[in-house]
């Protein structure tokens, strides 16, 4: 199964840009984990769950709204990827 991690960002969001630099973190730290940067500029990226940015999503379950400590993000995903 792949693991997918959905970072949900936008141009106006004060803290997308340290979200931008978590999401690329975490792609360099676990290389099986399928990292997806989503623009909520773009038509049609907003899925009716998504409310707020950053939002990120680990196999379609939100588990932060704004930017979430590393070590617990990094926790979410060992367990995801059940290392």
């Amino acid at each position: 199964m792949t693991v997918t991690l959905r970072v949900y960002v936008d141009r106006d969001c004060w803290n997308c840009q340290e979200a931008r630099a978590l999401a690329q973190e975490m792609a360099a730290m676990f290389p099986s984990l399928r990292v997806e940067l989503i623009d909520l500029e773009q038509a049609g990226s907003r899925p009716d769950t998504i409310f707020a940015t950053p939002t990120f999503v680990l196999n379609d379950r939100v588990i932060s709204l704004g930017n979430p400590n590393r070590a617990a993000l990094c926790q979410h995903i060992l367990r995801a990827l059940q290392l």
